[in-house]
């Protein structure tokens, strides 16, 4: 019995004392399956790789897991490496044996009897090859056997595994090696990969070849043995040569890939980006430049309306070019936008009701306080159409627009609307940024005319599916459709095009920004340094470009349908609205909105001027001009004026000194002195801050000189009830007046003050 017991005893010991052994270790030498830092892969949306960021040690490594790559290498790797994986706990007594045997018979290592969960133990815990080194891989294997699954015990394998040089892993292999996906290996190329890591040197395809062949057949064969795969399907594989292939260098999108890199940690970036449309478009680019200098750059934005997402994204013409700056990235850069603004002006004012698609404006020398813009080709027109201002790009009349609308009412609406605008340091917004006078990039240019396209709606520029749908409001459904409707218009616009063309002053900037059939596209043409590129403008350099790039995709390019708002209808000139004949000096079939009828802009930053439309008081009998005062017998008739500053641009029978006849000499030649004054609100001046007291309040004193009376008094807006030549109110503390006087002919003054 002694014997018995004192065997058991043994046999116990035997069985527990290793267990013990191992839990200790584990204890003081636990495990992990940390991964390393994976690199970082930005993927076109066909999941086609665009551009690959190695990870800190320069090495490539894109995980994946067992369910993301092919069956058949999955097969292959098994059968090959260690075909009872899902047996063993981690060591394979009968391999360690046979690989024991072999080496005794052969005088060399046959077979080295690791299992997979040894090779991962040996790639998470490097050991030298010694005895030890082995005796200790095995035990990591049984460690990490107890404390993790096989699915990721294999998973650690598929993404560490050597494949030669800096490649980790069978996705950066397939993806290096075969130039795709490891989800889609063909039995010829999983046979190989599953060799590779045995000798990731010897057996590089596009090192040796002929090596590699011979090491994939040996798997084959060693899968037929197996019965893993059939002879047809082993045969097969075998017809397939292993070819010399070079490393893929994955540079599409290359500036978009490093922005979206930038700012995020995930290994894969899913993008939106056409791979073969941006290679097209990247060609075309790289084509383009070279036939206008080595220094000049080219970036394209094209965007879909519909979702904002982004198809292409051309940052540069040549992202290796040093001579063309090809690392700075132009859809980002901040640059003058040119005349390209100038379509949401005009739409913006309509949503103001101070314009229509034929109100009169005047591209004559106008000087507009202390800026006095010229026109691109530095002669003038005269009178001129929004639509045909808008058109031709003309600079005065943009100016003469943004002077009603408001400097910052324009800045305020686009920056709300998503662009990223920029104004010179220490400048608030002013005139000039109707010509360009201001910072911004191609992706708010981009964004901004989508609402051309969206009934007046933004849509910013998505590039990864997980960034949010951001719209917003710019234009009304009837402004947007008029500002395109005009610029589809134009005959010097091909294919139908919305299209807008701007160039930054000196020839620094070219642009083209146009919608058609969906899609949203902009074009900038330059150097990135900002030196000027002399004889390139948009309409030249920017436009042959996007039409390029767009005609692809340009099928049928109709214009939305007519908003409810919008109607049409005929105005006459110079008042703008819908006049008798009397009153009618040329008619023009305009779109209006909201049956709104704005009357003529008349003083243009040009101070006093009549209205278009005056009442004169005529002397009977001669016809003359009557001044308040003179008792003649008189009548009132009705007559227009065109804007003074147009009238040397206007027949002869049009201009003002013919439609206001002299005043009658029977009249007292004061009173006769005084109505040829020009109306003058006196009093106060522009700007001026005044004093408002609530506890003894003063009020502000002011009065017309010149003009016709009656006189009209209007406060912030709101006729007052007298109509003399003298008007006082009592201001009230902090607040803004805007005082505009109006005498019975029409003409008008006004003043803005505050109080404090």
């Amino acid at each position: 019995m002694r014997f018995y017991s004192f065997r058991r005893a043994f046999l116990s010991s035997i069985l527990v004392l290793p267990l013990l052994g191992l839990v200790l270790i584990d204890v003081f030498a636990p495990v992990d399956l940390t991964p390393k830092s994976g690199s970082r892969l930005v993927l076109a949306a066909n999941g086609q790789p665009l551009r690959a960021f190695a990870d800190a040690q320069g090495v490539w490594r894109y995980p994946v897991t067992p369910a993301q790559v092919s069956p058949n290498y999955l097969e292959a790797l098994i059968a090959y490496e260690d075909q009872y994986f899902y047996q063993h706990p981690g060591v394979n007594p009968l391999a360690l044996m046979r690989a024991f045997l072999q080496a005794v018979r052969y005088g060399e290592v046959v077979s080295g009897g690791s299992t997979l969960t040894m090779q991962v133990a040996r790639l998470r815990y490097p050991e030298p090859r010694t005895l030890t080194g082995k005796f200790k891989e095995m035990v990591r294997a049984l460690q990490l056997e107890w404390h993790y699954s096989k699915q990721d015990i294999l998973t650690y394998y598929l993404n560490h595994a050597p494949f030669g040089g800096t490649i980790e892993g069978v996705q950066a292999a397939s993806l290096t090696y075969l130039g795709y996906d490891a989800q889609y290996l063909t039995d010829a190329q999983a046979a190989l990969l599953a060799v590779l890591p045995q000798a990731p040197t010897r057996y590089r395809p596009d090192l040796h070849p002929e090596q590699a062949q011979l090491a994939r057949n040996k798997v084959l064969h060693r899968l037929e043995a197996l019965g893993v795969w059939s002879s047809e399907r082993v045969a097969d594989a075998e017809l397939e040569t292993v070819t010399a292939l070079p490393r893929e260098q994955y540079m599409d999108a290359p500036l978009l890939a490093r922005r979206l890199a930038g700012r995020s940690i995930s290994p894969t970036l899913s993008t939106y980006i056409d791979a073969s449309w941006q290679r097209q478009v990247a060609n075309r680019v790289s084509g383009y430049v070279e036939t206008i200098s080595d220094d000049v750059s080219a970036a394209v934005l094209i965007m879909n309306n519909d979702t904002g997402e982004v198809p292409v994204y051309v940052g540069s013409a040549e992202f290796a070019s040093q001579q063309r700056a090809g690392h700075v990235d132009m859809v980002k850069a901040i640059r003058s936008p040119g005349s390209t603004l100038k379509p949401f002006i005009y739409g913006l004012a309509m949503d103001q009701g101070l314009i229509h698609s034929e109100s009169l404006l005047m591209d004559v020398p106008l000087r507009f306080q202390d800026y006095q813009p010229d026109n691109f080709t530095e002669g003038f027109s005269g009178a001129v159409s929004v639509s045909e201002a808008l058109q031709r790009s003309l600079n005065v009349p943009a100016v003469q627009v943004l002077d009603e609308l408001g400097s910052a009412h324009l800045y305020l609406a686009l920056q709300k609307a998503g662009a990223h605008l920029q104004l010179p340091p220490g400048e608030s917004p002013n005139l000039s940024i109707a010509l360009g006078g201001l910072g911004t990039d191609l992706e708010s240019l981009v964004t901004l005319f989508s609402s051309l396209d969206r009934a007046g709606e933004t849509i910013r520029p998505r590039y990864q599916p997980d960034e949010p749908v951001v719209t917003q409001s710019l234009l009304s459904p009837g402004a947007a459709w008029m500002i395109r409707q005009t610029l589809s218009s134009s005959e010097s616009t091909p294919h139908g095009l919305a299209l807008k063309t701007g160039t930054s002053y000196g020839f620094r900037d070219s642009w083209a920004v146009a919608v058609a059939d969906g899609y949203t596209i902009g074009v900038w043409v330059g150097r990135p340094d900002g030196a000027p590129v002399t004889g390139h403008f948009g309409s030249r350099t920017a436009v042959p470009l996007l039409v390029n790039t767009l005609l692809p995709v340009i099928t049928g390019n109709a214009l939305p349908a007519r908003p409810e708002s919008v109607e049409a209808d005929t105005i006459c000139w110079p008042t703008g609205k819908p006049e008798p004949e009397s009153l009618c000096d040329e008619r023009r079939r305009a779109w209006i909105l909201e049956d709104t009828y704005p009357p003529s802009l008349m003083t243009a930053g040009q101070g006093t001027s009549h209205s278009s439309q005056v009442l004169l008081n005529l002397a009977i009998d001669s016809g003359l001009q009557v001044p308040f005062g003179c008792e003649l017998a008189t009548k009132t008739v009705s007559t227009v004026l065109w804007p003074l500053p147009l009238n040397a641009w206007r027949p002869v029978e049009q201009r003002v000194q013919s439609r206001l006849p002299g005043f009658d000499p029977r009249c007292n030649a004061r009173l006769r002195t005084a109505a040829r004054l020009p109306l003058t609100l006196a009093g106060i001046r522009e700007g001026d801050v005044i004093a408002a007291n609530p506890q003894a309040p003063i009020p502000v004193r002011l009065w017309a000189e010149g003009g016709q009376p009656p006189y009209f008094w209007y406060l912030n807006g709101q006729l007052q009830s007298e109509r003399s030549s003298v008007f006082q109110f009592l201001p009230d503390p902090q607040f803004q007046y805007e005082v505009v006087l109006m005498d019975y002919q029409g003409q008008l003054d006004r003043q803005t003050i505050e109080s404090n």
